[in-house]
Protein backbone atom coordinates (compact mmCIF):
# COMPACT_ATOMS: atom_id res chain seq x y z
CA UNK A 1 0.00 0.00 0.00
CA UNK A 2 1.65 3.30 -0.86
CA UNK A 3 1.09 6.12 0.95
CA UNK A 4 1.69 9.78 -0.37
CA UNK A 5 2.40 12.93 1.85
CA UNK A 6 1.46 16.23 0.92
CA UNK A 7 4.64 18.40 0.19
CA UNK A 8 3.91 21.48 2.22
CA UNK A 9 6.02 24.40 3.07
CA UNK A 10 7.23 23.49 6.33
CA UNK A 11 7.57 19.77 6.01
CA UNK A 12 10.14 20.60 2.89
CA UNK A 13 11.87 22.90 5.48
CA UNK A 14 11.88 20.75 7.90
CA UNK A 15 12.85 17.40 6.18
CA UNK A 16 15.75 19.64 4.14
CA UNK A 17 16.62 20.94 7.71
CA UNK A 18 16.74 17.49 9.51
CA UNK A 19 19.96 16.92 8.13
CA UNK A 20 21.89 19.76 8.77
CA UNK A 21 24.27 19.48 12.31
CA UNK A 22 26.44 22.22 13.73
CA UNK A 23 29.07 21.56 11.31
CA UNK A 24 26.79 21.95 8.18
CA UNK A 25 27.13 24.76 5.52
CA UNK A 26 23.45 26.36 6.34
CA UNK A 27 23.92 28.29 2.96
CA UNK A 28 23.58 24.91 1.11
CA UNK A 29 20.59 23.46 2.90
CA UNK A 30 18.92 27.20 2.31
CA UNK A 31 19.72 26.69 -1.38
CA UNK A 32 18.23 23.34 -1.37
CA UNK A 33 15.18 24.48 0.29
CA UNK A 34 14.50 27.26 -2.00
CA UNK A 35 14.47 25.10 -5.10
CA UNK A 36 12.73 22.37 -3.82
CA UNK A 37 9.58 25.54 -2.93
CA UNK A 38 10.23 26.74 -6.30
CA UNK A 39 9.70 23.24 -8.12
CA UNK A 40 6.45 22.48 -5.86
CA UNK A 41 4.88 26.36 -6.22
CA UNK A 42 4.40 26.88 -2.48
CA UNK A 43 5.89 30.20 -1.99
CA UNK A 44 8.89 32.35 -1.41
CA UNK A 45 11.78 31.54 0.77
CA UNK A 46 11.48 33.11 4.19
CA UNK A 47 14.20 33.28 6.36
CA UNK A 48 12.40 33.94 9.43
CA UNK A 49 10.24 30.54 8.92
CA UNK A 50 13.36 28.74 8.14
CA UNK A 51 14.90 29.70 11.30
CA UNK A 52 11.39 29.06 13.37
CA UNK A 53 11.81 25.75 11.75
CA UNK A 54 15.40 25.02 12.35
CA UNK A 55 15.16 25.77 15.74
CA UNK A 56 11.68 23.31 16.28
CA UNK A 57 14.62 20.95 14.32
CA UNK A 58 16.82 21.40 17.08
CA UNK A 59 14.87 20.87 19.86
CA UNK A 60 13.37 17.99 18.52
CA UNK A 61 17.06 16.46 17.67
CA UNK A 62 17.93 17.52 21.53
CA UNK A 63 15.25 15.68 23.07
CA UNK A 64 15.55 12.26 20.99
CA UNK A 65 19.31 12.46 21.53
CA UNK A 66 18.24 11.85 25.21
CA UNK A 67 17.34 8.39 24.17
CA UNK A 68 15.90 6.59 27.47
CA UNK A 69 16.15 9.72 29.26
CA UNK A 70 13.24 11.96 27.42
CA UNK A 71 10.31 12.55 29.02
CA UNK A 72 8.77 10.90 25.72
CA UNK A 73 10.49 7.68 25.68
CA UNK A 74 8.28 4.85 26.78
CA UNK A 75 10.75 0.75 25.55
CA UNK A 76 8.02 -0.42 23.12
CA UNK A 77 7.39 -4.21 23.18
CA UNK A 78 10.17 -4.77 19.60
CA UNK A 79 13.35 -5.37 20.02
CA UNK A 80 14.39 -2.73 17.60
CA UNK A 81 13.98 0.41 17.47
CA UNK A 82 10.52 1.65 16.98
CA UNK A 83 8.43 5.07 16.11
CA UNK A 84 6.49 3.55 19.19
CA UNK A 85 9.40 4.05 21.56
CA UNK A 86 7.90 7.40 21.99
CA UNK A 87 4.62 9.11 23.35
CA UNK A 88 3.51 10.03 19.72
CA UNK A 89 0.42 12.08 21.14
CA UNK A 90 1.99 13.84 23.81
CA UNK A 91 5.20 14.88 21.90
CA UNK A 92 2.98 15.95 19.56
CA UNK A 93 0.61 18.33 21.24
CA UNK A 94 3.77 19.34 23.29
CA UNK A 95 5.59 20.57 20.27
CA UNK A 96 2.05 22.21 18.83
CA UNK A 97 1.69 24.30 22.37
CA UNK A 98 5.25 25.64 21.76
CA UNK A 99 5.31 25.99 18.15
CA UNK A 100 1.66 27.07 17.43
CA UNK A 101 2.07 28.03 13.42
CA UNK A 102 3.00 24.43 12.41
CA UNK A 103 -0.24 22.77 11.67
CA UNK A 104 -0.96 19.45 13.32
CA UNK A 105 -0.60 17.38 10.20
CA UNK A 106 2.74 18.85 9.13
CA UNK A 107 3.53 18.25 13.07
CA UNK A 108 2.65 14.64 12.72
CA UNK A 109 4.86 14.09 9.85
CA UNK A 110 7.88 16.22 11.10
CA UNK A 111 7.71 13.81 14.22
CA UNK A 112 7.61 10.85 12.60
CA UNK A 113 10.38 12.35 10.35
CA UNK A 114 12.35 13.09 13.15
CA UNK A 115 12.36 9.67 15.87
CA UNK A 116 12.59 7.87 12.74
CA UNK A 117 15.84 9.73 11.09
CA UNK A 118 17.54 10.55 14.94
CA UNK A 119 16.38 7.11 17.04
CA UNK A 120 15.71 4.47 14.10
CA UNK A 121 18.32 5.03 11.86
Amino acid sequence: MEQTTQQTYDLICFTDLAYEFDFSDKKEAEKKIKRRLKYYKLGNYNQERIEYIRALKNDLYAEIALGTKSIYFQKSKSNYADLEDYKFEKMKLDYLKKYDSISENDMSGILNFAIYLYHMR
